[in-house]
C-alpha cells in the first residue's frame, strides 16, 4: 500500500505536487490519521495544518501554503 500527499492550488484545483510517504511510517501514519478500521486507510482525506506539519517533517518537503489544499490518498 502506498500513501501519497497531493498538494492542489485552491483556486485552480491544479495538482502542484505529489509526495510519497515512506513505507516505514505506515504505523505512525495510522496513528496520525486516527484510523480505526482497516478500510480507513484506503479513503482520501483533507489534512489539517497539524497533520501537514508532521508530514513535512517525515518527507522533508514544504507542503503547506495559504493557497494550497493538501490531501492524503492511497494509490495502491
Amino acid at each position: 500500500m502506498k500513501h501519497v500527499i497531493e498538494v492542489f492550488d485552491k483556486n485552480t484545483e491544479e495538482l502542484l505536487l505529489s509526495v510519497e510517504i515512506p513505507g516505514s511510517r505506515s504505523e505512525a501514519l495510522k496513528k496520525l490519521m486516527n484510523w480505526q478500521y482497516p478500510g480507513d486507510e484506503y479513503d482520501g482525506y483533507d489534512l489539517s495544518s497539524e497533520q501537514v506539519k508532521i508530514l513535512e517533517d517525515w518527507t522533508g518537503r514544504n507542503l503547506d501554503d495559504a493557497n494550497h489544499l493538501v490531501q492524503l490518498v492511497c494509490t495502491e
